[in-house]
């Protein structure tokens, strides 16, 4: 059986919000919310947490150390650099790109697309993530491997190899790509669970506080208390998301 990683880059360097992935939600860190969640998947073999190597970096590896959680370090803008590096390390067949800006990913979310790959193997890349309908923040990609790692060889373009698996989805005549879109009540691209600023922070905040001490809540159950809760939906309403130019419209 092909093994199956999920990876996650994060690094302390954030512009709008920094040292983001150590900021405190509900009394820890987010990325220890986002490893937590990420954990509950019921079709991942392991987790790797890839960062660069800057000394800023060292508390996320020995936050990965604590929660004995893989940790790989590799060159901070050379995103897709760092990734490959991290599943060579785990010696993963199957990568399962979960983005670090968002702590409150749905696992259930995750485990749908990895069966959505697994039944159909002519595919390079299966995602959710590029045309908006879920919620930000609950994305995620699957891919193999050994795919990514001959992508990444056919550009230099450091603004193409900071953003993953760009290098595949800018070559659809080369790869074969699906985005899944999210069906019925999950339909809510108004909705932002992404962390890039503090009025992003503030939301996950209310969500987290609001289910505690469940970590286990379904994003059917964050979408039902937003819609409860207008003011803190739109809290981060107008955040500025530099992502959503690489979706389709």
């Amino acid at each position: 059986m092909p093994k199956i990683v999920a990876i996650i880059a994060a690094r302390m360097g954030s512009e709008r919000l920094p040292g983001k992935h150590m900021h405190d939600i509900g009394g820890k860190p987010m990325i220890e919310h986002l490893i937590d969640r990420v954990r509950q998947s019921q079709k991942i073999d392991g987790i790797v947490v890839a960062i660069p190597e800057g000394a800023e970096n060292d508390v996320l590896a020995q936050l990965c150390k604590e929660k004995n959680i893989s940790c790989h370090r590799g060159p901070e803008d050379d995103v897709v650099a760092r990734m490959i590096g991290a599943l060579e390390q785990e010696k993963a067949d199957i990568g399962v790109q979960v983005y670090g800006d968002g702590p409150l990913i749905d696992p259930a979310v995750i485990d749908e697309l990895i069966g959505i790959y697994r039944q159909d193997d002519s595919y390079d890349l299966i995602g959710n993530d590029m045309k908006a309908s879920y919620p930000s923040g609950c994305y995620a990609e699957v891919f193999a491997v050994q795919t990514l790692k001959e992508a990444a060889e056919r550009t230099q373009d450091p603004a193409v190899r900071e953003h993953g698996t760009l290098c595949m989805r800018q070559h659809p005549e080369i790869y074969k790509i699906m985005n899944i879109e999210a069906q019925g009540n999950l339909h809510r691209p108004d909705i932002h669970l992404d962390v890039d600023t503090e009025e992003d922070a503030r939301v996950i905040e209310a969500i987290v506080d609001n289910f505690a001490p469940r970590n286990n809540f379904s994003l059917h159950e964050m979408l039902a208390f937003l819609d409860e809760n207008p003011d803190i939906m739109k809290l981060n309403k107008n955040v500025f998301r530099r992502w959503k130019q690489y979706q389709r419209k």
